[in-house]
């Protein structure tokens, strides 16, 4: 069931690849981008040049619409100052058009002390400032679906990687070397961890979006189950695809600490650390009932890609 869907953050490496999983499965998808971007946008995109900060602007540049899909992201080190504040205005814009939300969570508000499988009635102990600040947002979204303003759909995903997501850390440290034989670990090799292939998590959500009919809450959470894996099966998995030894190693944290003393930005990533060291996996039999298969690219194929 294809129909409008507008992209906030088109030009994210997530709002980008949703974008063209939409429009290959039929969609007209317009992309929200700050004025003067527009010629940045691949051609299948329309593009809606505004200020998301001017809900007025935004709408009347892009409705109709059925679905929304919000892309919206600070850099880490700007959340205390900007997330929600960036948050609440898509919040008012997805009102006023009264399409459906589609908003990709994370792991974040589990905490440290996050039991290894992750079923969406597991209770939120955040113990960083970004865990936090994931529960307010959430918790913003939820009440404006009680009060009637806005339906929302959470799809929770484990650590991005692949097209679209190379600033991640599957791509900028885990992989980063891979095609040379090398996996670099942040944590245990054993440690069990939740990713989720950019494109595969693309797909989900439109299926998704598809199924929006179906959907009766105003306020709904899906848990993605990507690749809940560990260093030694990406090892494996490597190994079959590149067809020789993969070694692994280990990547000393101290690095990180110096670094964070002189980049803010590497510093505030250095308070997730704990992911790596948690053993955590998203699981969730609704979103299967729902959607029948789940989109899921075999690990090799997706750590080359």
């Amino acid at each position: 069931m294809a129909g409008r869907i507008l992209v906030l953050g088109a030009l994210g490496g997530v709002g980008g690849a949703v974008a063209r999983a939409f429009h290959e499965a039929g969609w007209q998808v317009s992309g929200l981008v700050r004025p003067g971007r527009g010629g940045e946008l691949p051609s299948f995109c329309r593009a809606v040049e505004a200020d998301v900060f001017d809900a007025a602007a935004v709408v009347a540049a892009s409705s109709p619409q059925d679905v929304v899909f919000n892309g919206l992201n600070v850099p880490y080190h700007r959340w205390r100052e900007m997330a929600m504040p960036i948050q609440r205005a898509a919040l008012e814009v997805m009102a006023r058009l009264g399409a459906l939300h589609l908003f990709p969570g994370n792991v974040y508000n589990f905490g440290a002390g996050m039991p290894e499988r992750l079923t969406t009635d597991v209770v939120f102990r955040p113990t960083s400032e970004k865990g936090r600040i994931r529960v307010e947002m959430e918790a913003m979204f939820a009440a404006a679906a009680r009060d009637g303003r806005l339906r929302t759909v959470v799809l929770r995903a484990g650590d991005f990687f692949g097209p679209g997501a190379e600033r991640s850390w599957v791509g900028q440290l885990v992989a980063a070397k891979l095609k040379a034989g090398i996996l670099q670990a942040p944590g245990a090799a054993e440690t069990v961890h939740a990713y989720a292939y950019l494109p595969d998590l693309a797909r989900a959500f439109v299926a998704l979006a598809d199924a929006r009919e179906r959907l009766t809450p105003p306020f709904e959470v899906f848990h993605f189950e990507g690749h809940n894996v560990s260093f030694r099966d990406m090892t494996q998995a490597a190994e079959r695809q590149l067809g020789r030894s993969v070694k692994v190693r280990r990547f000393p944290r101290l690095l990180m600490t110096l670094a964070g003393l002189f980049n803010t930005q590497i510093r505030a990533a250095g308070e997730m650390m704990y992911l790596w060291d948690v053993p955590h996996a998203l699981v969730d039999r609704r979103m299967g009932e729902l959607i029948g298969t789940l989109p899921k690219t075999e690990l090799g194929v997706a750590l080359l890609a």
